[in-house]
């Protein structure tokens, strides 16, 4: 029984939910976001808003539904200027997918409605609000934005990075929950009825966020998934439920915050992800026949492992489905090529909950059978890096050190070492470097010899570095540091 529930994207509560039955149906209801510049203001939009809910259509892709939505558009706004939606190729985890999929939407309507600032990043504190937020509403046994149990939007950021009105001066928030088994799945489904479904419920407000034509580059993004129970107000039964949640904040100035710091999601159960310990690509006899090898540090709640290959830039397609084993261990899955130029390749872990976590890609050049670490023209875009990070333009505790040369690790936010330095490869870099020895979704902070924070991220298997000068810096993670040179 696929059944989901949508709540206004707000900041102040406004409660309205819709239960749906065999049959998807949706109901919602106004939206509005808050923002001191210097004062609350509600927002027009720029981008028109459907005169009529359009229902899912689940014998469909998620793109092809997008792509019938917006043609209705192009017709009823009179604007041939708008898009075709495409859809992200790949990505790492469920974040990185929502927020890719809200890209390519954005991208969609930003030539026709001149949205200046496509792409808005995640942001670890904001994604720390986000999973917040779905847990406790597992917790609290309440699907809301605010109450004594839940807290606000606004509470829950400042929790991460703080006060309001002093660390950020905007935000909104959108929640949707349902049943779907799978969370890319479960996302799709909410992003379609807060784009293209969402009149009745909520006067489009969640499309408004969505397509908010305000945001600038101050502007953060964090999501929030989380499995658990859900009664959907049947006495007595309760379903399993994914419990979703998009946080948007507006960052400040000020020196005094903790956008830099992880504070994590305190809310949450311990949740033991796929961690990979290693993933390469061998070539041989000319590329005619690819190795593809692979090792995990964690697997506890892995179920499979699925290979994913696309020859000649073209699509992806499925090759191997490898049964998990449960503790960590080695993989290895071999393909021929049947393209001419390039073979892409990742795997991707299924967890047992409907999660997912994935490698970047590697792409082999067939004509020399060598792995392409080669950043892109495109590579500094949110939406193209293989590793999503925040370029942070003030630290939270500018400190200077006696003697940056020697200093061993960043003033900053000081990090609790261990005695097992971060190993970065290669060193010097000028493009790309990896972490031996860093788990799976670590956070990191790049810092200047200064102590001065300037990239923060998740850490899946690569980190693009060519925004930065060359030099000496210093990274790291909650309980690790180590140094590596820019060429």
């Amino acid at each position: 029984m696929k059944r989901i529930i949508y709540l206004t994207s707000l900041v102040i509560l406004i409660s309205c939910y819709a239960l749906l039955g065999q049959n998807p149906s949706q109901s919602f209801g106004p939206g509005v976001y808050e923002e001191l510049n210097p004062q609350i203001r509600l927002r027009a939009s720029c981008v028109p808003s459907p005169n009529q809910d359009y229902e899912y259509n689940f014998n469909q892709s998620f793109e092809a539904n997008v792509n019938a939505a917006i043609a209705r558009e192009r017709s009823a706004f009179r604007n041939n200027n708008i898009d075709d939606y495409v859809h992200p190729e790949t990505y790492t985890d469920p974040r990185d997918y929502a927020q890719k999929i809200i890209t390519a939407l954005r991208k969609a309507y930003s030539s026709a409605y001149n949205i200046p600032t496509v792409s808005i990043p995640l942001h670890p504190a904001i994604n720390n609000a986000a999973q917040n937020h779905s847990c406790r509403m597992i917790s609290c046994g309440e699907f809301n934005h605010q109450s004594s149990c839940l807290g606000s939007p606004s509470s829950r950021i400042s929790e991460q990075v703080g006060d309001w009105g002093t660390c950020f001066n905007g935000y909104s928030e959108n929640i949707a929950i349902n049943t779907l088994s799978s969370v890319e799945a479960a996302i799709e489904w909410a992003v379609f009825g807060m784009m293209y479904d969402d009149l009745s419920c909520c006067n489009n407000g969640h499309r408004e966020n969505f397509l908010n034509c305000s945001f600038d580059n101050s502007w953060y993004l964090g999501f929030g998934f989380q499995r658990g129970k859900f009664s959907f107000g049947q006495a007595n039964r309760s379903y399993d439920t994914w419990f979703l949640t998009w946080d948007y904040a507006k960052k400040t100035n000020q020196s005094n915050c903790s956008w830099d710091e992880d504070n994590g999601s305190a809310q949450c159960p311990e949740t033991n992800y796929t961690a990979f310990q290693s993933f390469s690509t061998t070539g041989s006899n000319n590329c005619s026949s690819v190795e593809i090898q692979w090792s995990t540090k964690q697997e506890a709640m892995t179920s499979s492992f699925e290979v994913y290959v696309a020859n000649d830039n073209g699509n992806y397609s499925v090759i191997e489905n490898i049964n998990a084993k449960g503790s960590p261990s080695s993989y290895s899955a071999v393909y021929s090529p049947t393209g001419n130029t390039s073979l892409s390749i990742y795997v991707k872990a299924i967890e047992s909950n409907g999660s997912f976590v994935s490698t970047s890609p590697h792409v082999l050049q067939l004509d020399d059978c060598e792995v392409d670490n080669t950043p892109s023209e495109e590579s500094n875009t949110p939406e193209e890096t293989e590793e999503p990070n925040e370029e942070v333009s003030e630290p939270s505790n500018p400190t200077e050190p006696s003697n940056p040369a020697e200093s061993e690790e960043p003033e900053t936010s000081n990090p609790v070492v261990d005695n097992q330095d971060i190993i970065v490869v290669p060193n010097p870099a000028s493009s790309y470097i990896s972490l031996s020895n860093v788990d799976y979704g670590s956070i990191y902070i790049i810092y200047n010899m200064s102590g001065r924070p300037l990239l923060i991220g998740y850490y899946t298997n690569r980190i693009n570095i060519s925004r930065l000068s060359s030099g000496q810096y210093i990274i790291a993670t909650r309980t690790q540091v180590g140094k590596f040179v820019k060429q």
